[in-house]
């Protein structure tokens, strides 16, 4: 009789925690900087102030893949400590997600920036930074530790996931 009601105890305590808990998300983040080309020396705009070349700019490429029957809605994005509101979510059709660097068009890098899965994926674009918003401790202390916490919507809770390293993609020279 003991065997059976620590049986059943535990079957309950696993059920409780698998329907109350947080769903199993994983979460893959890139960043690539986008050089900008040379600007020639001597050339002026049509009001004759001279042109400056342009800074250089960091492109995020943030996907979660969770399972299919799932509706999750990411809310915030913090990169680096900078809390950034989400511009758009699109689904990706097809995985593996790839990228090929064509800078050596005789020598192109193709890096996967998602494995193969038959999981549904989501890529999320950063829109403009958002003031700082109301943080609690366990908030603060993963924006600290990692360098991407992606905040999202599941079931009307609100839930967290982090990556601890942003991997670097080859940067992208313009023209």
């Amino acid at each position: 009789m003991k065997k059976k009601l620590q049986f059943f105890t535990f079957t309950l305590l696993i059920s409780v925690v698998t329907t109350h808990g947080q769903p199993a998300i994983k979460i893959f983040a890139w960043q690539q900087q986008s050089l900008p080309g040379t600007v020639p020396v001597g050339i002026k705009d049509e009001n004759g102030n001279p042109i400056k070349k342009a800074a250089a700019i960091t492109n995020y490429f943030i996907f979660l893949s969770f399972k299919k029957n799932y509706s999750i809605r990411p809310v915030q994005v913090f990169i680096k400590g900078s809390s950034f509101a989400v511009d758009t979510v699109i689904e990706v059709k097809k995985t593996p997600v790839q990228q090929t660097n064509l800078t050596v068009p005789n020598n192109p890098h193709t890096k996967i920036l998602v494995p193969k899965t038959s999981n549904k994926v989501i890529r999320i674009s950063p829109a403009e930074k958002t003031d700082s918003v109301e943080k609690s401790a366990h908030l603060k202390n993963l924006i600290k530790t990692n360098d991407v916490v992606v905040a999202y919507v599941w079931k009307e809770q609100r839930y967290f996931i982090a990556v601890k390293t942003i991997k670097e993609l080859d940067p992208m020279f313009h023209e």
